[in-house]
């Protein structure tokens, strides 16, 4: 999954094709960790004339459901620049999503029980069925304590459920 606006700009540089194939490849990889999405990316590389400071820049611009990141950079060479700015950004879409859990924790009376129904560990997602017969998404984030990978077929679980765009979906997981 990758962000659905990404605009990679050279300012004083030519963004050569290694250093936007990993700033890509970190986007995607980012995007695929997270249950926020990043909405849009903004990455500009700068060639400085600031020599104490290092020859280039990166500002890097993320926006998240409620909010917007940033980060700035510099250093002398630009592939491990890249990598320092992506990492920073992981660090504080890492804050960010404990914030939002935060804020949006449901109660455990309000839990649901069911049983995995199917697993798609390639994917990152599977659904769950309710005692009723109704079929719920969920996305390996929304499972709690990193288990999604242990996730068999018929495992009961208990879920949190809203309304999702294409139908049901849970917003926590947690094996019984």
């Amino acid at each position: 999954m990758f962000p659905l606006d990404v605009h990679i700009e050279g300012r004083n540089l030519e963004i050569l094709p290694a250093w936007r194939e990993k700033i890509e490849e970190e986007l995607a990889r980012l995007q695929k960790h997270y249950l926020n999405p990043i909405l849009h990316a903004r990455v500009e590389l700068i060639g400085t004339e600031h020599h104490r400071l290092g020859t280039f820049e990166i500002h890097l611009v993320a926006s998240v459901p409620g909010d917007t990141l940033t980060v700035i950079r510099q250093g002398e060479y630009v592939l491990p620049l890249i990598v320092e700015a992506l990492d920073v950004l992981d660090r504080r879409l890492e804050e960010h999503s404990h914030i939002q859990q935060q804020k949006v924790k449901v109660h455990e009376e309000f839990a649901q029980r069911g049983k995995v129904l199917r697993v798609f560990p390639e994917k990152d997602f599977g659904f769950l069925e309710t005692p009723d017969g109704l079929e719920v998404y969920f996305h390996a984030n929304a499972v709690k304590k990193g288990k999604f990978t242990s996730l068999t077929p018929g495992q009961a679980v208990k879920f949190a459920m809203e309304e999702g765009e294409k139908g049901p979906q849970a917003t926590w997981v947690r094996v019984e």
